[in-house]
């Protein structure tokens, strides 16, 4: 049954009203809505789609993202048109991997040294070792005019040394894998500042 705090069909109803329309509050409004039962359907593409979204939620929570990367990742997702956080970011670029038949690659534990008068250090690992990783660098979080190949050190972790531009700059890294043309793999993005 409705509850009514004013006239019906007015404003401060909720509840339903028979099987007909449903009154609720919504992001501050108050809003109606037809009646509508749930279907759960089990297709194979919901199904397949349910699992892209349970295998990347999980690639957030148990494995080996730091404090730092979930900063980074935040960082990133402000950096998108739509607001959302870092998970939501992540996990849909995971699902957009999955579709596109690509396996999603766990870059991780990134670490960036603090710039020097003699450049930076990358560290990264990486899930799946011998494919290659690329640092993209810049001075804000939406233009990366660098790229530089980081090494595979043959343990599972990448790095390199980049000769930094002048001090006191803000510097953008970002590490990215190029699997297909128009599709790669990424971390969020490191907000280091030169000495």
């Amino acid at each position: 049954m409705a509850k009514l705090k004013a006239p019906l069909l007015s404003l401060g109803a909720s509840g339903q009203l028979g099987k007909a329309l449903v009154y609720f509050p919504w992001k501050g409004l108050d809003v109606v809505r037809e009646y509508v039962v749930p279907a759960n359907p089990q297709s194979a593409p919901q199904v397949t789609q349910r699992g892209y979204m349970t295998f990347a939620v999980a690639m957030w929570h148990t494995q080996a993202y730091t404090a730092a990367d979930v900063i980074a990742w935040n960082r990133y997702a402000g950096t998108l048109a739509a607001i959302m956080s870092g998970f939501n970011a992540m996990v849909m670029l995971a699902i957009a991997a999955q579709a596109a038949a690509i396996s999603w690659n766990l870059i991780s534990d990134v670490v960036v040294d603090t710039p020097t008068a003699v450049g930076f250090d990358v560290d990264v690992e990486n899930s799946e070792a011998g494919r290659p990783l690329y640092a993209r660098i810049g001075t804000s979080r939406t233009h990366f005019p660098v790229t530089v190949a980081l090494v595979d050190d043959g343990d599972g972790t990448y790095s390199l040394t980049w000769g930094a531009g002048a001090s006191g700059l803000d510097y953008y890294v970002m590490v990215m894998e190029w699997v297909a043309p128009g599709y790669h793999q990424r971390s969020g993005i490191f907000h280091i500042k030169s000495g």
